[in-house]
């Protein structure tokens, strides 16, 4: 659409979305006498923020207008993060939910903030007598853009370019620039993403220059032939010519240049123009090539040198690309010939301090990361991200599924049912153009990098016509790739505008239902293993389909970073989840489900996601070393001790032995000081351990609720009696016995027997026909002091019974800690673990004092050795909340309930990682005094 004058209505009408935009165009840069004719506006800008139309200051935009009360802002950035407006993380309901009784495509006028931007600059030389353009990277929501006081155009679509053409609006010497940014309009109605509400230029600016014979668009269409040797090169371009000048006549010189720099094509193309108004080189076969693929992303460099019809070089074009070729064959994926399995990752651009104004450096990290944990496969949702992430993927052999900026979940999705009675776009004419314009933009600006397989159509936007139709397009414009959609699960009526069937959150016997069923279509998991917190159990049970199932392909895990931004906190600066703004209404820590952390670290979890996407025969060797490891793993003898004496007091039982002295006391209902030289290590006597704070996932399948009669048993244990014995071999046993009146008919006992070398405690638990599901069963005590290090013989990092298999068996060390999880929530726990030992340390961080647990009968153990209690961590929001350490508190398990990860929001643990109430369990261990 054209148009000389602005309207504002034009906010609320979904048929306006790009008026005097420029055609959307491929991402290649082009070369002039050495420059790339680009000129950044990206910097401080003069800025003005309003919170609603009516209060804006309208005639900004003229000649003259006086910015005074204007301050300045940083683009890229998003307005929230400097100063302005109100933070707001929200998932599934539309931000305003609550707040205006709204229906698309009316927005709030009285709650709509705007930003008026001014920049004003000088061309540069380079750019100067030549056609100018500029080229918005991404905005949101909405924005009017003026040149030197006229009318430039105006734009939707957060997450694709905006270009206009300048030329008729520039001056020599100062030009000013006025951007005009609202946070709603209509297409607020189509971007609502799980991700916080942001507005403003947040992607860069910049001008660029047009010689007078120009490369428009660009494809090159590089395809593979069946013999996976011969690769194919047929370009595409779309020519323009300034003023006076003509694209008749002009010629296209092509050279193409293999990995390590040997030119393997340089030869003129002849071009010829189709009746589309396009030009096509003659079509080039290349032998010899190297496949484009995961393991080898060979690429090629593409030089395009274009002259005028007189021969003079008007600009140089250099892509890089890949030859591969990719489309279904009966039923499944295959890429150059073979079955694909994608083991991906769903990925938000995100910084803690920018929010989603990333920069090149987040997005190097993020690629090293994919990298080193063998991840293979990346869907941008839900949106198309900065074009230096595809360019990545191409050189790291990163599969792709582009999405288009589509998300309208809060239309159709209510409280978890499905009512679509006002969804949008649907099969709503009025709303076709520009949800198939946001399918063009993502597809002309992506099409030419090799790393995309896949176009998606966007997310959760339940299905209709306006959705096929962006399918058509794709299916149209893109035979040479598929589409997916996974929303026609929820409206089957529309199940031709998916090529596979693809779904979030599906459980494995769903899976294997529909694969049992012989279908016509492949299966993906768009989002799989909801990483919310501590989770990512289970994560087996879907890799073991992809050996089992040809048409199981794979998954994409949700998702790659936690969605929090640093604040200001009790103890300093600290991350903040939805809610930590003050905003209403949120969906507080569901921004957090990340495999690392929001501030790029990995979390616990990612060495088992790094085992689970790698190759099954590097599986089996890492289990078989493992497996060797743990069987040379021998203790050694525990030292010869001496005799016992044993001190029968009216409250307390001592014992004393070769360098310590334990006692056992009848009114504490336990070990109430163990010392071995000077130190003393116990501070209250031992409990039996039924309680864990709960996860995320926990909380989301009701776990805390349905199990919370051991969170009272845990606190307070009735000690019911005790018994002492002295054994013929001069051990000394006492046993102490609990029941928990929470849990009627459950009970357990910690037996202590004492040598002259250690104190064996044997933990059993006597289950009941009506007790809820333990967390855990198992012995808890806290030490004196705060532990300066633990050290242990077992699995690395943090295993639990559905979470181990990325653990390396070996020896390790750490100092006792909770790790960045943005609620508190049971963490840290060690499975396998043959040894354990909690050190103290002196000034010079030299072990003054060990104290060291071992395995008994054989049998190794769970542990944590946390700074907090569980009671403690459940009661912190964050983590600076908890109060600084006084013990560490020691946790030694037997039966440990799983983390689980199919979903977060009701899907239980395994079965068999589940902890009965009703069954008996027990743990052993042993302590060298």
């Amino acid at each position: 659409m054209n148009a000389p004058v602005p309207e504002l209505n034009w906010l609320e009408d979904p048929q306006v979305f790009a008026v005097n935009r420029l055609d959307a165009h491929s991402d290649h840069v082009w070369y002039a006498d050495g420059s790339d004719l680009r000129q950044s506006l990206d910097g401080p800008w003069r800025f003005a923020y309003s919170p609603c139309p009516a209060q804006r200051p309208a005639a900004f935009w003229q000649e003259g207008a006086d910015l005074t009360g204007f301050a300045e802002i940083a683009v890229p950035g998003h307005i929230e993060l400097q100063g302005y407006g109100q933070i707001q993380y929200i998932n599934t309901m539309y931000p305003w939910d609550g707040c205006h009784n709204l229906r698309p495509p009316r927005i709030a006028w009285d709650d709509t903030p705007v930003g008026s931007y001014v920049k004003t600059f000088r061309l540069d030389e380079a750019l100067q007598g030549k056609r100018v353009c500029v080229s918005f990277q991404g905005v949101e929501r909405a924005f009017y853009c003026w040149c030197n006081g006229q009318f430039v155009g105006y734009s939707e679509d957060s997450f694709t370019p905006a270009d206009f053409d300048l030329t008729a609006y520039l001056r020599p010497g100062e030009n000013r620039l006025c951007v005009e940014v609202y946070k709603n309009c209509s297409g607020s109605w189509l971007e609502d993403q799980d991700f916080f509400r942001f507005f403003g230029i947040f992607r860069p600016v910049y001008l660029y220059a047009k010689p007078s014979v120009h490369i428009e668009d660009l494809w090159l269409r590089a395809g593979l032939e069946t013999d996976n040797t011969t690769g194919t090169l047929a370009p595409r371009l779309r020519l323009s010519a300034a003023e006076g000048a003509s694209v008749e006549g002009c010629g296209l010189h092509c050279t193409v240049t293999a990995p390590g720099g040997r030119v393997i094509w340089d030869a003129p193309m002849p071009l010829d123009k189709g009746g589309d108004g396009c030009w096509y080189g003659a079509p080039v076969r290349l032998p010899d090539i190297r496949k484009w693929d995961h393991e080898d992303p060979a690429l090629y460099e593409v030089t395009l040198t274009l002259r005028d019809a007189g021969g003079a070089v008007q600009e140089t074009v250099l892509y890089k690309t890949g030859f591969r070729r990719f489309g279904m064959d009966q039923g499944v994926m295959k890429l150059n010939g073979e079955r694909i399995v994608f083991n991906g990752v769903n990925r938000h651009e995100w910084n803690p301090e920018t929010g989603r104004a990333i920069g090149p450096e987040d997005m190097y990290r993020a690629m090293e990361t994919f990298r080193r944990n063998n991840i293979n496969a990346v869907r941008t949702c839900h949106y198309p991200d900065q074009t230096l992430w595809y360019h990545l993927c191409d050189e790291n052999g990163i599969y792709m599924i582009d999405e288009a900026n589509l998300e309208s979940h809060g239309s159709w999705q209510k409280m978890g049912r499905v009512d679509p009675a006002w969804n949008v776009p649907g099969s709503l004419p009025e709303w076709r153009d520009c949800v198939v314009d946001r399918a063009r933009s993502m597809f002309e600006r992506d099409k030419n990098h090799t790393a995309i397989l896949i176009w998606s159509c966007g997310n959760e936007s339940y299905a209709g016509e306006d959705i096929l139709a962006m399918s058509d397009f794709f299916h149209r414009n893109d035979p040479g790739r598929l589409v997916h959609y996974e929303g026609v699960f929820h409206c089957r009526a529309f199940d031709q505008i998916s090529d596979m069937e693809s779904r979030m959150y599906a459980k494995p016997d769903e899976i294997r239902a529909y694969l049992d069923a012989k279908p016509a279509k492949p299966f993906i998991l768009c989002e799989y293993m909801h990483d919310m917190g501590n989770s990512l159990g289970g994560m087996e049970s879907y890799i073991r389909l992809a050996r089992e199932y040809p048409q199981y392909q794979g998954g994409f895990v949700w998702d790659y970073m936690d969605q929090a931004l640093w604040q200001p906190g009790v103890q300093g600066r600290r991350l903040g989840y939805g809610g930590d703004f003050g905003e209403r209404p949120t969906d507080y820590a569901f921004s957090a489900n990340g495999i690392v952390f929001a501030d790029g670290t990995e979390k616990p979890a990612m060495q088992d996601l790094r085992y689970w996407y790698d190759t099954p025969a590097r599986r089996a060797a890492w289990d078989a070393e493992n497996a060797r490891q743990a069987a040379a793993c021998t203790l050694p003898p525990l030292r010869a001790g001496g005799p016992l004496t044993v001190v029968e007091g009216d409250v307390n039982l001592g014992v004393q032995g070769e360098g310590f002295a334990l006692q056992f006391s009848y009114t504490e209902g336990g070990l109430a000081s163990l010392r071995k030289g000077d130190t003393e290590w116990i501070w209250r006597a031992p409990r039996p351990a039924l309680w864990r704070a709960p996860t995320e996932n926990d909380r989301g399948c009701g776990f805390p609720v349905a199990s919370a009669a051991w969170m009272a048993a845990d606190a307070y244990p009735k000690l019911e009696g005790w018994t002492t014995a002295r054994e013929p071999d001069g051990s000394v046993r006492i046993t102490y016995t609990f029941r928990f009146p929470t849990v009627p008919g459950a009970s357990a006992d910690l037996c202590y027997t004492v040598t002259g070398s250690a104190l064996r405690v044997d933990a059993r638990y006597h289950g009941t026909e009506n007790a809820p599901e333990l967390p855990l069963f198992g012995v808890r005590f806290a030490t004196v002091q705060p532990a300066a290090r633990v050290s242990w013989t077992g699995l690395s990092g943090e295993t639990y019974p559905d979470r181990y298999k990325g653990a390396k068996f070996g020896t390790w060390s750490e100092t006792p800690h909770i790790p960045a999880y943005l609620v508190p929530q049971d963490c840290g726990v060690h499975m396998g673990t043959h040894t354990l030992t909690v050190h103290q340390q002196g000034p010079a961080c030299r072990t003054t004092a060990a104290l060291t647990l071992r395995m008994a009968d054989g049998r190794p153990f769970a542990f944590s050795a946390l700074p907090y209690t569980p009671h403690q961590l459940e009661s912190a929001a964050h983590a600076d909340e908890l109060p600084a350490p006084a013990h560490t508190i020691l946790t030694v398990m037997g039966p440990v309930r799983g983390v689980g990860g199919i979903d977060s929001w009701g899907t239980d643990v395994e079965p068999a990682c589940r902890v009965s109430g009703r069954q008996d369990h027990a743990v052993s261990f042993l302590i060298e005094l």
